[in-house]
């Protein structure tokens, strides 16, 4: 097993997809109404906000069939209009009472009750509904990231882990695939995993705000073979829509936030310790 690929920047793909849409919209002889034979290529009320839950799942390298630990847990908050989007993190290691299997770290409830069950734990932890889902798998982020031709990014500190492949002094980047993998898998830093979900969250946000463009279209050919292999969801083709409108017209500066949460060992094993009030209390600065 292949752990902690950094399969969570896979998400980014979504954001890419909703450009196809975008571009149907733009094209009359390509969309069309609900009848038979036809998509619906709507996109759907933009007023309200919208929660999309995105898991990287932890397989086995090459087997695609989304088993396994939620190795990532990201909630993307698309606010009411005139207000901030939001990317919330829930640590994988957050601690949880599991029906039927007592204690447990977050990341197994997808194990145990699927997403239902995980859907389940995030509204009891956070009072957060889930509205769409989007499984995603470890190989998509290399090959979306060198589709766009790179992102940049700039390290503040070293980042030297063989564990991940990260291998960086302080400076500005152009990173390729593989290296904008091993800078997300990264996790030899004071906080660790904390570090690494910053560094995750940085991340997606220099590629919303860098590469989310009408330019981007030309490359949605190769970023749908992508979405197709490494992908799997609920999302119909109007929550594209309604992502990709979003993004393309806001101005993609958006919160990017990590639930509170404590460090405790209980019988041998590390947990983060999440209070469901505390953390409610937090997120309501956010969720509008």
């Amino acid at each position: 097993m292949n752990k902690a690929r950094g399969c969570f920047i896979s998400i980014v793909v979504i954001f890419f997809l909703s450009l196809v849409v975008i571009l149907c919209i733009l094209l009359p002889n390509i969309s069309g109404g609900t009848g038979e034979g036809q998509i619906d290529l709507s996109i759907g009320d933009l007023s309200g906000s919208k929660n999309l839950l995105f898991l990287g799942i932890d397989e086995e390298e090459g087997i695609g069939d989304f088993k396994g630990r939620t190795d990532t847990i990201i909630v993307f908050h698309i606010g009411s209009w005139g207000e901030k989007d939001s990317l919330i993190s829930i640590p994988r290691d957050t601690r949880v009472y599991l029906e039927g299997h007592g204690w447990n770290k977050i990341n197994a409830a997808y194990v145990y009750g699927g997403e239902e069950m995980l859907k389940q734990e995030i509204y009891e932890l956070t009072d957060i509904v889930i509205d769409k889902t989007m499984l995603l798998n470890f190989e998509g982020f290399k090959k979306i990231i060198d589709i766009l031709g790179g992102v940049e990014i700039v390290i503040d500190e070293p980042l030297h882990d063989h564990l991940s492949g990260a291998d960086f002094d302080p400076g500005t980047y152009v990173m390729n695939g593989e290296q904008a993998l091993s800078f997300a898998r990264c996790r030899a830093t004071a906080k660790g995993d904390l570090d690494r979900i910053d560094r995750q969250q940085y991340l997606l946000n220099e590629i919303m705000k860098q590469k989310i463009n009408f330019s981007s279209i030309t490359k949605t050919p190769d970023i749908i073979t992508v979405l197709s292999e490494d992908t799997k969801s609920d999302f119909s083709i109007g929550d594209f829509g309604s992502v990709g409108f979003v993004l393309l017209f806001s101005n993609k500066d958006i919160n990017r936030i990590t639930i509170p949460t404590t460090y405790a060992n209980i019988d041998g094993i590390s947990y983060l310790i999440a209070d469901e009030d505390e953390v409610k209390e937090f997120l309501s600065l956010y969720l509008e």
